[in-house]
C-alpha cells in the first residue's frame, strides 16, 4: 500500500512537470531586508602598488554572511585589503542566499585621481551605455580600453550593455589600472504586445501548460504583468518553459527587460 502510494505521488509530480518549476521552494529574496553598507576606502599608496582597503557592513536578512569582491574568493568579514587602485564591485550574501550589492566603489591612490561618469544602458538586445573616465592626477598621457580591446587615447567607452564591465587605464610609466564598472539598464521600452506576448504565445501557452486550461493563461496581460518576476526568473534560470524547445537568449531578454521596465502594457 505505502508503495502504491508513493508511486502515484511520483507519477503526479510527473505530469505537472509544467507547474513544479512555477513554485519557487526558495527564500523569497524580494521581501529580504538584507543590506551592505559603505563604511570606509582607504587610498593605495602608488598606482602600482595593492595597499588599498574597502570596508562594508551587511545587515538584516540571516545570517552569516559571505563577502566576495568583483566575484573574487568569498569571505567571512566585510574588509577587503590589499587592494590595487581601481573600480571595485562588493557582494554580500546571506544564508538564504540572497545578495546585494555596492557597485563602481574606487580605490584610488596617491598621486593617482580619477573618476568615472556612467551613462546606462537603455537597449534591451544592443549597448548604448558608456564609461567616461576622468584622471585628474596622474603621470600622463593616458590609454584607455575596455575588455580585450585596443587601448586608445579615448577616455569615453561607448557601446557597452548593462552589467560590469573591466576598464583599463595605462599610464605614461605603463602603470595599468583595472576598473570594474557596473553600466546599469535603464528603461528600454520593450513591448509586451509586439516583444513579449509573441514568445509567450509560442512557447509557454501551449496544451498542458500556461493555455489557460491546466494553468495560468500567461496570454493575459494582468496574469503575465502579476507574475512578471517569476517568469523573469524561471525563464533566465532556463527551468521554463519546461516542454519544448528552450527559449533563445534573446527572447530571455527580452522577457527579462520587460520586466524590468515595470511589465508595462505597451
Amino acid at each position: 500500500m505505502i508503495r502504491q502510494v508513493l508511486f502515484f505521488i511520483a507519477l503526479s509530480l510527473l505530469i505537472d512537470g509544467c507547474s513544479n518549476n512555477d513554485v519557487d521552494k526558495k527564500f523569497d529574496c524580494d521581501k529580504s531586508d538584507l543590506a551592505l553598507s559603505l563604511e570606509s576606502i582607504s587610498l593605495a599608496t602608488r598606482c602600482d602598488v595593492p595597499d588599498g582597503q574597502i570596508s562594508v557592513l551587511a545587515s538584516g536578512g540571516k545570517g552569516p554572511y559571505s563577502y566576495f569582491i568583483n566575484d573574487n574568493a568569498v569571505q567571512s568579514q566585510g574588509t577587503f585589503s590589499a587592494l590595487a587602485s581601481g573600480v571595485y564591485t562588493v557582494t554580500v550574501k546571506d544564508k538564504n542566499e540572497c545578495e546585494v550589492a555596492l557597485s563602481n566603489l574606487s580605490v584610488l591612490a596617491t598621486g593617482f585621481k580619477f573618476s568615472t561618469t556612467v551613462l546606462e544602458n537603455t537597449k534591451c538586445l544592443d549597448g548604448n551605455g558608456s564609461i567616461t573616465v576622468d584622471v585628474q592626477e596622474g603621470n600622463g598621457p593616458f590609454t584607455y580600453k575596455v575588455g580585450a580591446g585596443q587601448f586608445s587615447s579615448n577616455n569615453t567607452l561607448t557601446n557597452l550593455r548593462h552589467g560590469n564591465h573591466t576598464v583599463f587605464v595605462a599610464d605614461a610609466s605603463s602603470c595599468v589600472v583595472q576598473l570594474s564598472v557596473t553600466v546599469p539598464k535603464g528603461n528600454t521600452g520593450t513591448s509586451w504586445s509586439t516583444d513579449v506576448l509573441p514568445i509567450i504565445k509560442t512557447s509557454c501557452a501551449v496544451t498542458g501548460c500556461h493555455d489557460g486550461k491546466t494553468r495560468t493563461d500567461y496570454r493575459i496581460y494582468d496574469n503575465a504583468k502579476r507574475e512578471s518576476a517569476q517568469i523573469k526568473k524561471l525563464t533566465k534560470d532556463k527551468s521554463m518553459p519546461f516542454d519544448g524547445p528552450p527559449l533563445t537568449s534573446s527572447q530571455i531578454d527580452l522577457i527579462s527587460c520587460w520586466a524590468d521596465d515595470g511589465a508595462p502594457s505597451n
